[in-house]
């Protein structure tokens, strides 16, 4: 299975914000969008970085309510990890586990075609190996002969 199966099936609508915008506003976006991570872009649109509920969490931690006033620049993880739609699901949950990342963005030709999270990956391979438990499954049943 690959990341594009993933998109595919969630759509590819990519919430993003600019890096100049405080940090409550872009909450206030994860709220109202119930999502944990926004994609940050430039004016030219290209992936500057992501700001997600932990490095918000991490700065209120820090902080206390004065982090809200922060800008998303100030937070967000720079140069994240990201996965081209063609690589493997496999491969974006190891990324995302050696990168202790929950979220990826997906990129193709330098443009953010999608964002995946970590849910969206044990999603797709829990659909995958349920699929293949279902060909086994049939192929037993199959095989088997039949007693008289």
């Amino acid at each position: 299975m690959r990341v594009h199966d993933i998109i595919t099936t969630k759509g590819d609508a990519v919430i993003t914000v600019a890096a100049t915008i405080r940090v409550i506003q872009a909450a206030q976006v994860m709220q109202r969008r119930a999502i944990g991570a926004l994609v940050v872009v430039g004016s030219d649109g290209q992936l500057l970085g992501t700001l997600s509920e932990r490095e918000i969490v991490g700065a209120l931690a820090r902080r206390g309510k004065a982090a809200l006033d922060l800008r998303v620049a100030d937070l967000m993880l720079r140069t994240p990890p990201a996965v081209a739609p063609t690589d493997g699901v496999r491969e974006a949950m190891q990324i995302m586990t050696e990168r202790r990342v929950r979220h990826l963005p997906v990129i193709l030709d330098r443009s953010v075609v999608g964002l995946i999270s970590i849910g969206d990956t044990v999603k797709a391979r829990l659909s995958e190996k349920m699929a293949e438990n279902s060909v086994l499954q049939d192929i037993a049943r199959w095989s088997t002969p039949a007693v008289s």
